[in-house]
């Protein structure tokens, strides 16, 4: 169920040139197989996806990678990461139980990295929304919730730089998803401000961005979370007890590259830190 991340509202559709061919379960298949390897597929062609096409090619490449599920990842969900991935709005994937690092841990960079941000976590402790709850409802959210928990997001692609970067090429190369990296658990978020508290994030000890949760979707974390929600209450799903929702970056994309300690201080909430080879 949770291979196909439901529908995303309206688009514009790009063109498509006459002729054009797209096999997605071809397609899904190549991006498991790069993203197992951590490689660049160099004729791997996503400029034929658009649309409903951009679904079911992140739906073969799921099923293709074949690998436990644990949630769901977003990511543009704030307005600078949006215009840095070419993306017209969230998008969103399934978060691989695979994907997820403890704190401090060492990650070999894969191929096609395209940077690094600092993010919240929520893990759900019932379904949401239940019948006749509204989705949008972000107190019966928060409600809803078990935990929050502070955490690094990496994002990187697995085709050529040549392929447009899109919100269609996005959603089928797995939302961009690459590696996530989970801090502790905020025991105060019910009471601390999470769209105020300051975020920063240092590369080797220097502060290459700062944010906050206001960033995301111009409002707060929980808004990622209500906006998957609403997503996924179109096809008449909901977030399952025990999903993780990634909300996205809200400090922006950072290069990342082999050998550089990454370290997201949310202030009094903690800190979470990463180490690249």
């Amino acid at each position: 169920m949770r291979r196909d991340p439901g529908e995303r509202g309206q688009r514009t559709a790009r063109p498509t040139t006459a002729g054009e061919r797209y096999d997605p379960e071809n397609l899904g298949r190549r991006l498991a197989e790069a993203r197992a390897l951590g490689l660049v597929m160099p004729d791997l062609d996503l400029r034929v996806v658009d649309g409903p096409a951009a679904d079911a090619v992140q739906a073969e490449a799921v099923l293709a990678y074949d690998q436990p599920i644990r949630g769901y990842t977003l990511a543009a969900t704030a307005d600078h990461t949006a215009r840095l991935l070419g993306c017209d709005g969230p998008i969103v994937a399934p978060l691989f139980a695979g994907a997820v690092l403890p704190d401090g841990a060492a990650l070999t960079l894969p191929r096609g990295i395209l940077g690094v941000g600092a993010q919240y976590t929520f893990v759900f402790g019932r379904p949401f929304p239940l019948d006749g709850e509204d989705s949008g409802d972000l107190a019966a959210l928060a409600d809803a919730i078990l935990s929050c928990s502070i955490s690094l997001q990496v994002l990187g692609r697995r085709v050529r730089h040549a392929t447009p970067l899109d919100t269609w090429t996005a959603i089928a190369d797995f939302g961009l998803d690459a590696a996530h990296v989970r801090g502790d658990t905020v025991g105060t978020w019910r009471v601390v401000d999470l769209a105020a508290a300051p975020v920063a994030l240092a590369l080797d000890g220097h502060v290459a961005a700062r944010g906050s949760g206001r960033e995301i979707l111009n409002r707060h974390p929980l808004a990622a979370a209500a906006w998957l929600a609403e997503t996924l209450a179109r096809s008449g799903r909901s977030i399952d007890a025990g999903d993780a929702v990634a909300t996205g970056s809200c400090t922006g994309l950072s290069q990342l590259v082999p050998g550089q300690r990454v370290e997201a201080d949310f202030g009094v909430l903690g800190r979470v830190t990463l180490h690249t080879r």
